[in-house]
């Protein structure tokens, strides 16, 4: 298929920068986890249920099954749908298709017992937990890791770069652009650890989470212990109160994080923007590129505006996502089936967001000089400070006085200090400059990003 026939932009326009996340959210990938599942669970069993079919089985039979379920070309995935095109149902397509290749590899003895004890659902669930997680350590976190590399390595470049913070849109205090930086890096950086420690869950059940037929047929054996093991050793946390299904708990869990992560770097994406519209930072236009097809003159914040929407439209699906699978009908519906075929759009979209907002961060150039002129061309932001100094030496309606002076310009200000404040102490307020008062910003900018740090540390020495 042309990617400009492509029904949704991530296969289409954005396909590009998306398409190694195919190997986690495409058809293709869900076949063949699904059929490492099943046939991990098949070498499980025959091992500890039917160890009387070993005798009958090649000495390296155990390889033969893993070979199997590795090497499941896209061409097998074709076959596979090919059976799902008669029988109606992909994971009993799958099942059928494992079968052939058991005869194939000369382990027909085995064919009896793919997928039996089971229901979809117990091969559905781990296979999705599975990508999920593999999503999750190989795409998503090291994506986040570079992003708190940049908004760490800026954050300390600017550390001391003063700036006007604003309230409610207008005019507060003054602060630093390495604080504002500091914050969002711990604030992602914190999300990332949670993210980072995340375990999906799993679970094996059977129909409706009893086990019933596997203990109907095999008494004797210990099926909760063995449901644990057998999940456990696929790298899931096992989830005992199962249905059906796996109840969507852990895993909404997981995508309300992310949802939240989404929403924080938006957020990041608007202060930058307006940041932007204000003329304190530029984001450069590449050689070549146009803006604007009328305005010769426009160099746009485009990175920044496409990882905005982005970051909104994946968050609101996945909090989407969290609530509605929660709900499931007595022992199992459908209705989640469709839903989760698409994890894959917004957290394809998590990581073109945080793509985007990264190259913007490379354009970014900070505008120090304005930033600075702009902070003292506001001296009423040392209203703040006047008024509690006045209050520490006793002056009750200190806040009332300079409210009202300030209204009647900056002159009256300045009446008001030396009015109420001895010769040395006056000397001291009038003397403060704007661009001075930033108070511990500095010093929290540097405690965050040792926080950003050990985290950082802590994830990418696990990864190495």
């Amino acid at each position: 298929m042309d990617p400009l026939e492509a029904i949704t932009p991530i296969d289409g326009r954005y396909r590009e920068k998306l398409e190694h996340l195919s190997k986690y959210f495409s058809e293709y990938a869900l076949i063949r986890e699904r059929a490492r599942v099943e046939l991990e669970y098949l070498s499980k069993l025959v091992e500890e249920v039917e160890p009387g079919k070993i005798a009958g089985l090649p000495l390296k039979w155990r390889e033969v099954l893993r070979v199997i379920s590795e090497e499941i070309s896209l061409q097998d995935a074709r076959r596979v749908k090919e059976l799902e095109k008669t029988l109606g149902h992909d994971v009993a397509a799958l099942i059928s298709f494992l079968r052939e290749k058991i005869h194939d590899y000369g382990l027909g003895i085995l064919a009896p017992y793919i997928h039996i004890g089971l229901t979809s659902e117990d091969v559905n669930n781990l296979a999705l937990s599975r990508l999920l997680h593999r999503f999750n350590q190989e795409a998503l976190i090291p994506a986040l890791v570079s992003l708190i590399e940049a908004l760490s390595s800026l954050a300390l470049e600017h550390v001391d770069t003063v700036m006007l913070g604003r309230t409610h849109g207008v005019p507060a205090v003054p602060t630093t652009f390495g604080k504002f930086l500091a914050g969002y890096a711990y604030r992602v950086a914190r999300i990332a650890e949670e993210l980072y420690s995340f375990r999906f869950p799993g679970k094996l059940g059977g129909a409706v989470g009893d086990l019933s037929a596997l203990k109907f047929t095999y008494p004797n054996v210990d099926w909760i212990a063995f449901a644990r093991s057998f999940i456990e050793s696929m790298g899931l946390e096992y989830f005992p109160a199962a249905t059906q299904i796996l109840p969507h708990d852990r895993i909404s869990d997981y995508l309300m994080k992310v949802s939240i992560l989404n929403s924080i770097l938006s957020n990041l994406c608007k202060d930058l923007w307006m940041l932007s519209s204000l003329g304190l930072l530029v984001f450069g236009i590449r050689e070549k590129e146009i803006h604007s097809s009328t305005m010769p003159h426009k160099s746009n914040p485009i990175l920044l505006e496409n990882a905005e929407g982005a970051f909104d439209l994946a968050s609101e699906s996945l909090a989407y996502m969290a609530r509605r699978l929660i709900s499931s009908r007595l022992q199992r519906d459908l209705s989640d089936s469709i839903i989760k075929r698409f994890y894959g759009m917004p957290l394809s979209l998590t990581i073109l967001g945080i793509r985007n907002l990264e190259g913007a961060l490379e354009r970014m150039i900070v505008r120090k000089e304005d930033m600075l002129l702009e902070v003292e061309g506001h001296p009423e932001v040392l209203a703040e400070a006047y008024q509690v100094y006045l209050r520490k030496l006793g002056v009750e309606n200190a806040y009332e006085l300079i409210q009202r002076a300030v209204k009647d310009g900056w002159s009256k200000v300045i009446e008001v200090l030396r009015s109420h404040l001895p010769e040395s102490e006056y000397s001291k307020l009038a003397d403060l400059r704007p661009s001075s008062y930033i108070g511990e910003a500095e010093r929290i900018a540097i405690q965050l990003l040792d926080e950003v740090n050990r985290i950082y540390k802590k994830i990418t020495a696990a990864q190495s």
